[in-house]
């Protein structure tokens, strides 16, 4: 692979043994993947920092990079860690994981990280543009500025992104390519009728591609032209927790797909499926693992609620009270948080019996197996749904928000 001669400083250690670590790391997944060079990336954001990932051998490995003169030379934010550091004891956390948090986060703050503590990123200032290219841990957000922003990136692992942001490279490959970014499954969704179709429907909807899919790139032609960015990024966020699509095309919405044509790069697609609400029925399935519907956890965030989401789960709570033996969480960024306590949404909301979290992760870094008595959660989130069973080891219920919400009054589903 080439490397220009800066990057053969850095390859040989003359910027720093971290410089050094993080190239070696690029170099070999660019071998690997036949990669010509390296190319530069305008934006990183790193999903390495709650504790569970890696425990202190990845805090060890940080700081090892921190020790060897290492930091991020691109804007680089950081995802959600395992604990809200204002709320952990309301929320039933260890103190010990509040330490082992702060320990985890040490140096990531050290290599320069911006702490928005989201996997929103592209809603806090962090906003590759069109064509640029990208390094994101977390698959929601990758899915999303590649599919919605147009930005080019991978589905990156948190080790490759800390290595990419040090270095300000990536190997040129995958994503990265216009030639690797045309669709490749038509799906036909014009049996629906949108004006019926919930956030809910998109996130099962999505899901349930994700895992006839995997890693191919599907194409919408006939979304609603009006699709809002609530319902887009319910239907890209569930994709690649079903499978692996790090990018889709939606006709007339996504910069490279200004028509179908475009979509496919002028030629035919694959595969062509059609859906139906058949299909929508099937992600509901795939998604709830539970063997009762008493309800111990209610769950909003995965990924993190939007300011106008947690405007829509005040409304519906406002009036009203959270059963005494549930625990009701919204969980979003602290910039977010701080606006809805500005606007009196989180009086609303706590006022009701839930707390509006920040910093945590509900989903893959949630820690509901720490939690006393907590058996079952409800979610209206796919991804939550999809890691938190497998993760946290308790059951999981997964419906539209209204459904959440009634159970979070009453203790169990009635979905």
């Amino acid at each position: 692979m080439y490397l220009t001669p800066e990057e053969e400083r850095m390859y040989a250690g003359e910027e720093g043994a971290g410089v050094q670590t993080a190239m070696e790391l690029l170099v070999t997944l660019g071998d690997f993947y036949d990669a010509p060079r390296l190319i530069k990336i305008t934006s990183a954001h790193a999903s390495a920092r709650p504790y569970k990932h890696g425990k202190e051998y990845k805090v060890q490995w940080l700081q090892d990079l921190v020790d060897g003169e290492a930091c991020f030379r691109v804007l680089t934010t950081v995802n959600p860690g395992q604990v809200d550091f204002e709320q952990w004891k309301k929320m039933g956390l260890p103190e010990d994981l509040v330490e082992k948090q702060e320990m985890a986060d040490a140096p990531l703050m050290k290599l320069g990280a911006i702490p928005i503590g989201t996997c929103l990123p592209y809603l806090h200032g962090n906003l590759p543009r069109f064509g640029e290219h990208f390094s994101w841990g977390g698959s929601s957000g990758q899915i999303f500025a590649n599919s919605v922003l147009g930005a080019r990136g991978n589905r990156d692992g948190a080790p490759l992104v800390i290595a990419e942001a040090i270095t300000g490279r990536t190997p040129e490959y995958g994503l990265h390519l216009a030639e690797n970014r045309k669709g490749q499954v038509l799906i036909d969704t014009s049996q629906l009728d949108f004006d019926k179709i919930s956030r809910a429907d998109y996130l099962a909807l999505g899901y349930y591609l994700g895992r006839l899919l995997l890693d191919k790139i599907p194409v919408f032609p006939n979304l609603p032209k009006n699709i809002s960015q609530e319902e887009l990024r319910a239907l890209t966020a569930a994709m690649p927790a079903g499978g692996a699509v790090t990018l889709c095309h939606v006709v007339g919405v996504t910069p490279e797909a200004p028509t179908l044509e475009a979509a496919f790069g002028g030629k035919s697609p694959e595969e062509k499926i059609s859906i139906t609400p058949a299909e929508i029925r099937k992600g509901y399935e795939m998604l709830t693992k539970a063997s009762t519907n008493i309800v111990d956890v209610v769950v909003f965030g995965c990924p993190h609620c939007s300011l106008p989401f947690v405007m829509q789960i005040a409304r519906m709570l406002e009036g009203k009270k959270v059963n005494s033996s549930v625990r009701l969480w919204i969980a979003t960024s602290k910039h977010i948080q701080s606006l809805a306590r500005q606007m009196g949404l989180a009086e609303i909301i706590e006022r009701a019996g839930g707390l509006i979290l920040s910093d945590v992760c509900v989903g893959p870094g949630a820690s509901f197996e720490l939690m006393e008595g907590v058996r079952t959660v409800a979610t209206s989130d796919a991804r939550g749904a999809h890691y938190i069973p497998s993760i946290s080891k308790v059951g999981l219920i997964f419906g539209n928000v209204s459904d959440c919400i009634n159970a979070a009054i009453t203790g169990r589903w009635g979905g």
